[in-house]
């Protein structure tokens, strides 16, 4: 039987190491530095079926990252990643870890990961740090982008970090191929569903950008050509603003969403017409 994940651990975790290095400056974490600190040497190789591996034995760890990874962001996750495996999950019996790329965007399925994903998001963004400078913004790809320079972390990381952050409701998707890959929104009691998968929908900005860099957005959707079950049956609109990521043959989009009391109304499709040519 699976055991249950332990957000608050990982959490308080990683706002310990803050607090034990003094951290007070968004992007200041020496994190090498910390993991040498701790016992664990942090090495660039090649590695293959994975993004970065953690050996651990007794006291002493090496933390390995893919040679050639090109942002800084994206390496010091997987850094942080494996290290939220040291700090947590000591009394496993595991003692080699190889984690995918995949696997450090996971918010479900093998606890052990999502662990230490929760550990890597709350070490290089404290939610102290973080917050004040996410909750209130308007919710933007240029905004999360603001905010990756910032502390020093990928876009879809930080992305990820915004959604559970800011007051908008939100939903992070990423598509690859013209299909959906894997999608975050804040909690799981808002209703709505992507479904990993999907077809993107003709009329997506996203589904433009499947074969070409660019951006596109923030505009007005129907929500049908996103959202798969909407369980409660709310009246939606929902704006899409989606950027092709160069090199990854991938689309990242973020989608805002709010209730429409006209949501239902035959004259809507004008409603997102309009919406659309005024650049609201």
């Amino acid at each position: 039987m699976m055991r249950e994940i332990n957000k608050i651990r990982a959490e308080g975790t990683a706002w310990r190491i803050t607090q034990d290095y003094c951290i007070d400056t968004p992007g200041a974490l020496p994190l090498e530095d910390i993991a040498m600190d701790r016992g664990v040497l942090c090495l660039e190789a090649p590695l293959t079926g994975c993004l970065a591996r953690l050996v651990r034995k007794g006291k002493r760890g090496i933390i390995r990252t893919q040679i050639g990874i090109r942002e800084e962001g994206r390496k010091r996750f997987a850094i942080a990643h494996e290290l939220g495996h040291w700090f947590l999950h000591e009394a496993e019996t595991q003692r080699i870890y190889k984690c995918t790329e995949e696997q450090m965007r996971q918010y479900k399925g093998s606890p052990l990961e999502v662990e230490a994903n929760i550990f890597a998001g709350e070490l290089l963004m404290p939610t102290v740090l973080f917050r004040p400078r996410a909750q209130d913004e308007e919710p933007r790809l240029d905004t999360v982008k603001s905010l990756a320079i910032l502390f020093k972390t990928s876009l879809t990381a930080t992305g990820i970090k915004f959604v559970d952050t800011n007051k908008h409701e939100t939903i992070l998707v990423m598509s690859t191929g013209g299909k959906v890959t894997w999608s975050k929104q804040q909690g799981n009691r808002s209703g709505l569903r992507i479904e990993k998968g999907m077809a993107l929908h003709p009329e997506s900005l996203a589904f433009n950008l499947a074969d070409t860099l660019g951006r596109s957005g923030p505009e007005v959707v129907a929500p049908e050509v996103w959202i798969s079950q909407n369980w409660h049956e709310r009246q939606l609109e929902v704006t899409e603003e989606s950027w092709s990521l160069d090199g990854y043959d991938s689309v990242l989009t973020l989608l805002v969403v709010v209730e429409a009391d006209r949501a239902g109304e035959p004259d809507m499709v004008e409603h997102y017409e309009l919406r659309n040519r005024r650049g609201e």
